[in-house]
């Protein structure tokens, strides 16, 4: 008995300490809590440990891993494909859109 009542406790305790709410397009998470949700446009990336993928732009549509070195618990909100950041505007933009450099 005293084990189902230390089960109970421990599953309060964690649905009390998770976050609950969903996050439709993902989150930046600072030690393992939503720090703020993703903005509209954009969509969470996050490594667990691995190689670091930069954030598609206007000069470069089509990033490839930076294989230097693995990172280890990053996040961001990247730009939802098909759309690049424009590093003018700092917007999700589609390719055709992006701000012309002079």
């Amino acid at each position: 008995m005293k084990s189902v009542a230390c089960f109970v406790l421990l599953a309060i305790i964690s649905v009390a300490l998770c976050d609950t709410v969903p996050h439709s397009r993902g989150c930046i998470y600072i030690m393992g809590r939503c720090y703020r949700e993703c903005e509209e446009g954009t969509q969470a990336y996050a490594l667990g440990c691995g190689y670091l993928t930069k954030e598609a732009t206007c000069k470069e549509p089509n990033p490839q891993p930076d294989t230097r070195g693995k990172i280890c618990d990053f996040s961001a909100c990247y730009c939802a494909p098909p759309t690049v950041r424009d590093p003018v505007t700092k917007k999700c933009v589609p390719l055709e859109e992006c701000t012309r450099e002079e």
